[in-house]
């Protein structure tokens, strides 16, 4: 994930400052920055106890002004495009993504593209809700097309860890299709009774093109893991899929995409 690889990077590069020879030989700016990002999940909706809204931050690095096409995937197929415009060095942030730039309501996957598709922007994003308490945000990681759901016929592994639904915590799981051709994502549930060997259960998503679909998570346990396999016609930027939990008082959340795992030696 090249997400996770800019972190990793970042890591090495403030242990490499503490060492004597500060040079830095080379740097791959395809670690922190890319030309394209798909963010599987996203929200302008009422949930349970809270409404949710997305902010999105985009920042052109450049020297020169550059358009960011930007689309959405939703439940019922895709939503726009919009263009947004960025000045050289500007920053520009959206509050409400989904409503200011699309006037949308609902869960949907953001795809953000440089419209020559060679030069690099940067783009966070946030689910958030404000409650009496304040603000409860969760991290949305921009995608690459390395992280794309695993096919049936590929070796590798497409995994989302960690969740958990007991009686104080809920998780939902969805795949997001960036393509423009209908694709179906297996979804093994795996629990800490059965574990790696065999699923608890198993779902089918069939996604129409540039479609969004979230459901609850089918299974109850502490050690949730999602594999998530597509088949059928695939395109080449991808489905991405991801699981999600959330606490059900505090409505605060944890999203953990499907990441991409080489095939063991």
């Amino acid at each position: 994930m090249k997400t996770r690889i800019g972190l990793l990077a970042l890591a090495l590069l403030s242990g490499a400052a503490l060492s004597e020879d500060r040079v830095f030989h080379s740097r791959s700016p395809l670690s922190v920055v890319d030309t394209s990002y798909t963010f599987p999940s996203s929200a302008n909706t009422q949930g349970i106890g809270a409404y949710f809204k997305t902010r999105m931050v985009f920042v052109n690095p450049s020297s020169s002004p550059m358009t960011v096409n930007a689309l959405l995937s939703t439940p019922s197929g895709p939503v726009g495009p919009q263009a947004i415009t960025l000045a050289a060095g500007q920053t520009k942030v959206y509050e409400n993504f989904l409503s200011d730039v699309f006037g949308y309501t609902g869960g949907a996957a953001i795809r953000v593209a440089e419209s020559t598709g060679n030069r690099f922007f940067i783009a966070t994003g946030e689910v958030y809700a404000d409650g009496p308490n304040g603000r409860y945000s969760t991290a949305i990681f921009g995608l690459s097309t390395d992280d794309r759901v695993a096919s049936v016929s590929e070796s590798g592994l497409s995994l989302s860890v960690g969740l958990r639904v007991d009686a104080a915590n809920r998780a939902n799981f969805g795949c997001a299709n960036a393509d423009g051709s209908s694709v179906s994502v297996q979804a093994d549930f795996y629990t800490s009774a059965g574990g790696s060997a065999t699923p608890a259960t198993s779902l089918q998503l069939d996604l129409a093109a540039n479609a969004w679909s979230q459901a609850p998570i089918p299974v109850t346990d502490e050690e949730i893991n999602v594999r998530f396999r597509t088949f059928g016609v695939s395109g080449t930027i991808g489905v991405y899929c991801w699981g999600v939990n959330v606490n059900n008082q505090s409505a605060d959340g944890l999203w953990v995409p499907a990441v991409y795992v080489l095939p063991s030696p």
